[in-house]
């Protein structure tokens, strides 16, 4: 059995979110351990409510805002993706979504970006959907949608060990791409399926979206309920919520099994990969009242050792 090990995390990028808990800033640079607004304080005011953020195989980092604070509606400005060079840190583009993309009452949630076809998918969390997004256009459209419910919850509520009944009802949340581009997957936070979709028919604007859905497929019926994941190889890092872990399944074997860690982790969030294989994770407490809150973590876990 594979074996790991926690680190502290030196130097990334985190978001953080406008909801329960107010920020001086949106998107920080942990420098020396210091949280440090990213790019800049005053880029930092532009910034509604970052959701995601995430570095693509190009090296380039993305910012997703939902621009839903607090869940009570998209603001006027509208949902928005930021690229910015990491070389630089200066904006290279900004991406707007309309609201036939992202509805009043949407919350765009996660991304992945296909290097190759330089296309980024989106999922909707809030009204359950998967957005497609032409980088080279700017061209979206909502190729999955709220009509087929493998894009909702289905669960009622996700039992936590630790602080119970958590009844919320988020829905496609969760979102990987495969190494070649070819296969999205996703999940609905509250829900324990794990679904797959071929990128070509997301791609494909000739298809309805009940078509589209019709292309899901269920990859595994008997998932946790878990909020991001990150694959590296052939295995995908997610958290397993209900037992305050990390869940790895393999899509080669269809086997999954919780990690056995040496501490619980509170909601493990934002999964992220480098080149070596580490693998990088926020500790977001979202079923933990505020005041029963500790400090927040970004944890690195190494694999020490493996039997395989």
């Amino acid at each position: 059995m594979d074996r790991y090990c926690y680190f502290k995390i030196q130097s990334d990028i985190c978001q953080l979110p406008t909801w329960d808990v107010k920020s001086p800033f949106k998107v920080a640079e942990l420098i020396n351990g210091k949280e440090v607004p990213y790019p800049t304080k005053h880029a930092n005011k532009h910034f509604v409510c970052v959701q995601s953020v995430v570095i693509d195989k190009l090296d380039r980092l993305w910012v997703l805002d939902p621009a839903n604070p607090q869940f009570k509606g998209v603001v006027k400005s509208g949902a928005k993706l930021y690229q910015y060079d990491l070389k630089t840190n200066h904006l290279v583009r900004e991406y707007r979504f309309t609201n036939s993309v992202a509805p009043t009452d949407s919350y765009l949630n996660d991304l992945r970006v296909d290097t190759e076809r330089e296309i980024a998918y989106i999922t909707d969390s809030q009204l359950g959907g998967i957005v497609v997004l032409d980088l080279k256009t700017g061209d979206a459209y909502r190729a999955l949608d709220n009509s087929s419910p493998k894009l909702l919850a289905n669960l009622d509520a996700i039992e936590f060990e630790s602080t119970g009944k958590w009844g919320n009802k988020v829905h496609s949340d969760g979102i990987e791409l495969s190494h070649d581009g070819n296969t999205l997957y996703f999940t609905a936070l509250t829900g324990n399926i794990l679904y797959s979709v071929p990128t070509d028919a997301l791609r494909n604007k000739t298809l309805t979206v009940s078509q589209r859905a019709a292309a899901v497929e269920s990859e595994n019926a008997l998932n946790v309920p878990t909020d991001g994941m990150i694959l590296v190889g052939s295995k995908l890092y997610m958290a397993d919520l209900p037992v305050e872990g990390v869940w790895k399944y393999n899509l080669a074997t269809g086997e999954g099994i919780t990690i056995p860690l040496n501490e619980k982790v509170r909601w493990a969030d934002s999964f992220a990969a480098d080149s070596d294989g580490n693998i990088y994770f926020t500790c977001s407490q979202i079923n933990y009242p505020v005041n029963q809150r500790v400090k927040y973590k970004l944890i690195k876990l190494t694999k020490i050792t493996s039997t395989q």
